[in-house]
């Protein structure tokens, strides 16, 4: 299955960077016809990359690693490892901030939290459209 691992320092700019890799990795695959993603399924991705990433750099120290594989049935699995060990929290209110969530849930297959010895990985999985 292809996929891509990158490391982000979680500073300014990692979000910009974790799209931009995304980007370029889903546009190698359909270049050579791998994958069998649509446009919009691609840009879905992109999105949700750059809500989950965002998240991280926001709320948990230091670096964190994004993954995106691409599965056989034309799936997208999305998943971002943090350094923080606290698990997701609903907004005190509606509204911005919290919306990232909402969309990432809105375009996934909700949202999965899973707690490792140095943080948690956050991760939905982007269904063809």
């Amino acid at each position: 299955m292809p996929a891509l691992q990158v490391e982000l320092d979680g500073r300014p700019g990692s979000v910009r960077v974790a799209r931009a890799a995304t980007c370029g990795f889903l546009r190698g695959l359909a270049d050579r016809g791998e994958g069998g993603l649509s446009a919009r399924t691609r840009e879905d991705v992109e999105l949700v990359v750059g809500e989950l990433v965002g998240n991280a750099c926001l709320h948990a120290p230091g670096p964190c690693r994004l993954r995106v594989v691409v599965t056989p049935g034309a799936t997208v699995d999305v998943a971002v490892e943090d350094t923080s060990p606290q698990l997701l929290r609903a907004p005190p209110r509606p509204g911005p901030p919290g919306l990232g969530l909402v969309v990432v849930t809105v375009l996934g297959r909700g949202v999965h939290v899973l707690r490792t010895g140095t943080g948690k990985v956050v991760a939905t999985t982007v269904p063809e459209r």
